[in-house]
């Protein structure tokens, strides 16, 4: 194979298991006697969250920083100026305006470079608002994302691809929605969004009890594998504590104190070393999809570039009369055959794409109008199909010759590998 089209191979598979997924986070802040709090759920699935610290450094701020240690720029985090910050994944959005060609363009390192040089929202305001943002749109194909800042005077900042909102209510609420362009928050139906909203209906607190308990509120707690909300800060602003909880246990906090962390020197701490006896993660990292094993990774797509080949490949020969081709009776029966192979093809693909499939309730069902909620029916498909597709595989392909037989053989052997798969990800359990 050439170099330069495994070099796009190599490409396609690092943007398919690092494709932002809709991720359901959830953010609240809550101001009362001049003091402020704000708590961040960071609902996902990935296996390498981590807190660390930085100090400040050539006029630069000193910060606690919450995220991957697999990305390249954090996701979250606080200064030691009393300023936060969390990042939300958004759907895209179409015929947004073009960018200024006089701007630079946001990068998601930007998030770490607000911390280390804003101290409030009206300061980070004035930084973005001298970039393009349209980076937080995404694409068609990949979600982008939203920004939620709040400083320790209790003002917020929602930051999306083609707007900036600033405010400063006492009680705020925001999940994986545009607040900028809803014009009526009554109608966003969004579980986590509306339970933090009804919490924080009537009262205000900023006791730590209190944003525990609408933390635990607003958290994600699913019950097949036990995933949902992955980790947890509440940050108090003006003491510059931060209070970590995992994997949506509350009953146990981690708290640190910035200014004594950042004493310290840089370092790290990985989230499942802080929490070791938490045993819902400990379920949760045993449980292995494509997103969190390169080997399933591999065989689905693998798969579904063999599936999608044979299938065109089988539907030219079949179609052409020429020695060798599948003739008579036969013939619907390969073309049959093939169009499954191709329909499982792309469904492993999409199966990359969407990492939900394996851990929401079979038939999955993506909460809007998807392909995958359609191709998510293909596992029973494919198990009612396999006792004939098997026969006709080893009893008779005597109409087929050469590559035709070992594709259909080859690609029956990968079916039966498939449904174990399928049933190892709970995809018949109904």
């Amino acid at each position: 194979m050439h170099l330069p089209i495994m070099r796009k191979i190599v490409l396609a598979a690092i943007l398919l298991i690092h494709h932002l997924q809709a991720l359901p986070c959830s953010m609240y802040k809550v101001t009362a006697h001049g003091k402020t709090m704000v708590g961040n759920n960071e609902d996902s699935w990935r296996q390498t969250s981590a807190i660390w610290f930085e100090q400040a450094t050539n006029g630069n701020y000193g910060a606690v920083y919450v995220g991957y240690t697999d990305k390249n720029w954090p996701d979250g985090g606080m200064n030691d100026q009393g300023l936060a910050v969390d990042a939300f994944s958004m759907p895209h959005r179409s015929n947004l305006p073009q960018p200024d060609p006089t701007k630079r363009d946001f990068g998601y390192i930007d998030l770490k470079r607000i911390l280390q040089k804003c101290a409030t929202v009206d300061e980070a305001y004035n930084y973005l608002h001298n970039l393009n943002l349209h980076v937080l749109n995404g694409s068609p194909l990949f979600y982008g994302g939203m920004l939620l800042f709040v400083d320790k005077t209790g003002k917020y900042l929602v930051a999306e691809a083609d707007t900036l909102v600033i405010g400063n209510d006492d009680r705020f609420v925001l999940a994986n929605f545009s607040y900028a362009h809803t014009v009526d928050l009554n109608t966003i139906k969004t579980e986590r969004y509306c339970k933090g909203r009804e919490f924080l209906k009537n009262k205000t607190d900023t006791s730590l009890a209190f944003c525990t308990a609408l933390s635990d509120t607003m958290g994600v707690n699913r019950k097949r594998i036990g995933d949902g909300t992955l980790y947890t800060n509440i940050y108090d602003l003006q003491e510059g504590i931060i209070y970590n909880y995992f994997f949506h246990d509350y009953s146990k906090v981690i708290a640190f104190n910035l200014k004594e962390e950042l004493q310290k020197g840089n370092h790290l701490y990985k989230y499942a070393e802080l929490f070791k006896d938490n045993a819902g993660y400990n379920r949760f990292m045993h449980y292995y999809t494509p997103q969190n094993n390169s080997t399933l990774f591999g065989f689905l797509l693998a798969t579904g570039l063999l599936f999608c080949f044979s299938g065109i490949y089988l539907i030219y020969k079949t179609i052409r009369k020429r020695e060798g081709t599948a003739t008579g009776v036969y013939k619907p029966v390969v073309v049959s055959i093939a169009l499954l192979f191709i329909a499982l093809g792309y469904y492993c693909v999409l199966l990359l794409q969407n990492q939900g499939a394996f851990y929401f309730d079979a038939p999955y069902n993506s909460g809007r109008l998807s392909v995958i909620n359609y191709a998510s029916y293909l596992p029973y498909i494919l198990l009612l199909a396999v006792m004939p597709l098997l026969l006709f595989a080893y009893k008779k392909t005597g109409s087929l010759i050469g590559l035709q037989k070992h594709l259909l053989r080859i690609n029956t052997a990968r079916c039966l590998l498939l449904i174990a798969a399928f049933a190892y990800w709970g995809f018949y359990n109904l």
